[in-house]
């Protein structure tokens, strides 16, 4: 996981979500909540159309790339719009665009699906007390403030009340585009069982480790394998250069092929970024392993 960098520009920003589009389908959200619509069972009253309009757009951002497990999605799949915290609670966030992740479907579909995690749930937040007695023009004036404006920060909800808001919450989910994934992510190469664990970098990140197992799938069986793969190619190359005799067309290669790995469009980024600040020396590693 690598952090990322969210663009709030028109374009690339689809027009549904700021301006007059955002204001409607907040306003829509508004009267299904005072109407009781939101509490019926099953997505049907949920517009699916509507959100996937940033699909493009956030697999750019994440250079086509699951936000979560940075494995590529759009070779097999297209990949998900992934709804950070679960539309299912938190009503009101359904259609903002700052909820929105670029997500795999193993990651979405198999693991997160409508969970969150938090460190204290009664610091769970809570959406606009909306009643059934509420009238029209109530929620008209409303609309507007339900969520940020991605393009105009003086039209919606300010972005810094917003941020203040989720801090507060302490979720222990890491977001990406709001969290530093370096800050609280390690990585443990096992030679003995060819896997690459996602540990937490000190103790206090233990829980927010354990979230993202159960809820993004960080160490699924076949995310250790890629990675331990991309492991060997990483050491092979970094022993390659310790080589007395090297040509210098074979070390540009190599180094070349290394800065491409710690690249933001690599697959598994994150790992080798890692590794990239740890001494060759403390990595383990053993010429006779087939990563395969």
């Amino acid at each position: 996981m690598i952090k990322l960098t969210r663009i709030r520009t028109a374009p690339p920003v689809h027009t549904n979500f700021f301006g007059p589009g955002r204001e409607k389908i907040n306003l829509e959200l508004l009267k299904k909540k005072r109407d009781g619509e939101l509490d019926a069972p099953g997505e049907k009253k949920w517009k699916s159309t509507f959100w996937k309009q940033s699909k493009d757009q956030l697999l750019t951002e994440s250079n086509q790339k699951c936000a979560y497990c940075e494995t590529p999605t759009r070779v097999v799949m297209y990949g998900d719009v992934e709804h950070f915290r679960p539309k299912s609670v938190y009503w009101w966030l359904a259609y903002s665009y700052e909820n929105y992740l670029p997500s795999c479907g193993a990651c979405n579909q198999e693991y997160k699906k409508d969970f969150f995690e938090l460190k204290d749930k009664a610091k769970q937040l809570k959406g606009l007390a909306i009643g059934p007695n509420m009238q029209d023009a109530d929620l008209v004036r409303l609309a507007p403030l339900l969520t940020v404006d991605p393009v105009d920060d003086t039209k919606g909800m300010p972005m810094k009340d917003f941020v203040k808001e989720l801090k507060k919450e302490k979720a222990l989910l890491v977001n990406p585009y709001y969290d530093d994934p370096a800050k609280c992510l390690a990585y443990k190469p096992i030679l003995e069982t060819k896997e690459v664990v996602v540990v937490p970098r000190t103790g206090t990140y233990a829980a927010v480790v354990k979230a993202c197992e159960a809820l993004f799938g960080i160490n699924r069986k076949e995310l250790l394998d890629l990675r331990f793969q991309r492991y060997t190619l990483y050491m092979t190359l970094k022993h390659t250069l310790n080589e007395p005799v090297l040509s210098a067309p074979v070390r540009n290669a190599v180094q070349n092929r290394l800065s491409d790995m710690v690249h933001e469009k690599a697959a598994y980024a994150g790992m080798i970024r890692y590794f990239e600040t740890k001494p060759l020396s403390s990595l383990p590693w053993d010429f006779s392993i087939v990563s395969f």
